[in-house]
Order: C-alpha cells, then sequence, then structure tokens
C-alpha cells in the first residue's frame, strides 16, 4: 500500500505561546498555537451548500464520513502540452478511461500559480461530461475561468458533489484507480474548510 499525501500547506501564519504545565519532578513547557485561518487555506473542500442557494443540510459536521474515506476514485491525467486554455469533452473522452467510481480526479498538469491568466479551465461540455459520471466528489488542479465563467462550481453543486481545491503532487500518483481520504475538521455549520487529502494506492 502505497499512502500520497496530495495535501497543499496552509501558509496562513499562526501565533504561538507557552503555558507552563508543572510536574512533580520539573515544569514543562508546553506549545499553543493560536490559527486564524480562511476556509481557503491550503488544500480545502467544498460542500455543495457553499453556494447557499445549493444548502442540502449538510456540512463538515454531518457529511456522511463514508463518503470522504476511502472513497473509490478514478484518476484521469491530461497531457495538455501544446493546447489552448479550455478542457473539452473531447479530450476527456480520448483518455479512454472510464468513470464507475463515487469519486473523479483529474490532473490537468496546472503546476504554476493559481492566479495566472493562463490557468486551465473546464468547457462546458467538459462540465457536462463530469456531471454525466457517478460521483459524489470532484478533485482537480484547476476549475473556473473567472474572467469568463463557466459556473463549474455552481453546476457541480447543483448536482449534490462536493470539490477539492489546490490539491498538490498530483503527479506521484501511478495509477489509474485510487482511493481517497478528504478529511476536514468536524466543525458545525462550515461548508467550506481546509482538509488533509490523501490518496492510496
Amino acid at each position: 500500500m502505497k499512502i500520497i499525501d496530495l495535501t497543499s500547506n496552509v501558509k496562513e501564519e499562526c501565533s504561538t505561546s507557552i503555558r507552563k504545565i508543572p510536574m512533580p519532578d520539573m515544569t514543562y513547557n508546553a506549545v499553543i498555537h493560536d490559527f486564524a485561518l480562511s476556509s481557503m487555506s491550503g488544500t480545502y473542500i467544498d460542500f455543495p451548500g457553499h453556494i447557499e442557494e445549493f444548502k442540502d443540510g449538510f456540512d463538515a459536521e454531518n457529511y456522511p464520513v463514508e463518503k470522504l474515506f476511502m472513497v473509490d476514485t478514478t484518476v484521469i491525467r491530461l497531457d495538455r502540452k501544446g493546447m489552448g486554455r479550455e478542457i473539452n469533452a473531447r479530450e476527456l473522452e480520448e483518455t479512454g478511461i472510464k468513470v464507475d467510481t463515487g469519486c473523479l480526479l483529474i490532473d490537468a498538469g496546472w503546476k504554476s500559480e493559481w492566479n495566472s491568466k493562463n490557468v486551465f479551465f473546464y468547457g462546458k461540455d467538459a462540465i457536462d461530461w463530469i456531471l454525466s459520471k457517478p460521483i459524489h466528489l470532484f478533485i482537480s488542479d484547476v476549475y473556473e475561468n473567472h474572467s469568463r465563467p463557466n459556473g463549474i462550481f455552481v453546476e457541480l453543486f447543483k448536482a449534490g458533489i462536493s470539490c477539492v481545491c489546490i490539491p498538490a503532487n498530483l503527479d506521484k500518483i501511478s495509477k489509474t484507480k485510487v482511493k481517497i481520504c478528504a478529511l476536514p475538521l468536524k466543525i458545525p455549520g462550515a461548508v467550506q474548510l481546509p482538509c488533509r487529502l490523501l490518496a492510496i494506492e
């Protein structure tokens, strides 16, 4: 069994303090951290309720853990050298990989900064192709072109599909079928929050 950590580091700073813990033989120094994080820190998960219009009663407290732990996942890796920014359904279909799992992970090969104007994005027919698969969880290194949005998040959330954003190390996955664990903290009411993302081959 091989475990691949697909989690991007959280870059926000935290403050650290020391709490004295007196014991009979000596006093120990306990390190305490105070975190102030955006829900979009590092690798993070969006439940459908991240868009208020698609609230379905699920959040990080009550979302079924079996939909996040050891989920059978199909991996598609795209070779987009020399291609334009828009990912289309034809190139997804031409991979020949059958999506018959509860999770789909697409590695579009994007390793640069996310705020680049040249980042790849899913065209409308690619979004329809993804929605036609029997998934409840979607993971990708790219999503939307915000200067000309195609509404991928709206369509996924409307269909009850949760999304994991900004994964790392996708190139380390060597198989087309893996198990995925997406592990957010159990925070009542949170519909978007950082998570640890693991792939198991």
